[in-house]
């Protein structure tokens, strides 16, 4: 048998092995939160992380791998610049379909912090509206979002939904990720500034900062964050980027992706090459703080054929003191 059937037919196997009834956590793995009652976190992004992991080049000191995620971030730095020395002047030419700031589905929007839309080259009949209810197409709360990430410490950031393109021939939302940067110009405004990429790809940037959000959540709210850290309308589930939470004796207790692996003990739980996956990235988590693993793993929403994921994992403790371990990952491609 080739090794391309023996590694679906393990991927179907280990779904189906983990679709059996879930067990429960032991009571000593249950946090407050946990408990009959506890109140469910309300819609929340996590603060962004520490000044400084956000730069030109890269994320948390990753550099950017895909062109078109740097050419974004070129893109909105340079309308920044421009924004920063001519001021609202420098909006018609963010209009102007053909030139530099608008080529074929790559366009920058410029919003006020106020959420009121002040460049939009698509829809310029929404130019004066307020984009703060805008929400994507799967539901996700796509002007806070936005926002959140220009009105941070960091003052930029990346945001990741379902859009349509501007040609009207396709009219099929796909993923979108929007690279926003916070600015002020000569007359004092603050304004948001941004470009994004249709069909983009996952850097193993945008999943460490998934997961230090994640990790941020979890120290502030504990357990009452998984609902947030599950919900397909949040931040956290985005393309086949998810979050998963785990407990440091391998109880996997938040995995949107695999919900039927929810509650179950995975500590023994081994890839298609034998590797003790979940044993060795808590081992990691635990020894260093944070770390990347790689490791064979089926892709949501595609063929149940595992494949190489590259896994960021941190230790996280919660109000209460319980230590749990954070992660998410990028597929190869």
């Amino acid at each position: 048998m080739g090794q391309g059937i023996r590694r679906q037919l393990h991927g179907l196997a280990l779904i189906t092995a983990l679709a059996a009834p879930a067990l429960q956590p032991p009571a000593a793995q249950a946090g407050p939160a946990a408990a009959a009652g506890a109140p469910a976190a309300a819609p929340a992004t996590a603060p962004a992380a520490a000044a400084g992991s956000t730069t030109p080049a890269g994320l948390h000191g990753i550099p950017y791998a895909y062109r078109e995620n740097r050419d974004t971030v070129a893109l909105v730095e340079a309308a920044r610049q421009a924004i920063a020395k001519k001021g609202e002047a420098a909006f018609p030419a963010f209009r102007q379909r053909g030139g530099p700031w608008f080529q074929g589905d790559q366009y920058v929007f410029v919003w006020d912090l106020q959420g009121i839309r002040r460049v939009d080259p698509v829809q310029p009949a929404n130019e004066g509206r307020s984009g703060l209810a805008l929400r994507d197409a799967g539901g996700r709360p796509l002007g806070r979002m936005l926002l959140e990430r220009a009105s941070g410490g960091e003052a930029a950031g990346w945001v990741h939904y379902q859009w349509r393109l501007p040609d009207p021939r396709y009219p099929r939302p796909v993923w979108k990720s929007s690279y926003v940067s916070r600015v002020t110009a000569p007359s004092g405004r603050t304004y948001l500034v941004g470009s994004g990429n249709y069909e983009g790809r996952v850097e193993k940037g945008f999943v460490v900062d998934e997961v230090k959000a994640a990790a941020a959540l979890l120290r502030r709210q504990g357990r009452a964050a998984f609902p947030a850290l599950r919900d397909p309308k949040g931040r956290f589930v985005f393309h086949e980027t998810y979050v998963f939470v785990d407990t440091t004796a391998g109880v996997e207790l938040v995995n949107p992706a695999f919900p039927e692996v929810e509650g179950r003990k995975l500590m023994d739980l081994r890839d298609v090459a034998g590797k003790p996956m979940v044993r060795d990235y808590i081992a990691l988590a635990l020894r260093q703080g944070s770390g990347w693993t790689t490791y064979l793993w089926p892709q949501p929403g595609a063929s149940r054929l595992p494949l190489e994921k590259h896994t960021y994992v941190e230790k996280v403790v919660l109000p209460d003191g319980e230590v749990l371990i954070v992660g998410s990952g990028v597929y190869e491609p």
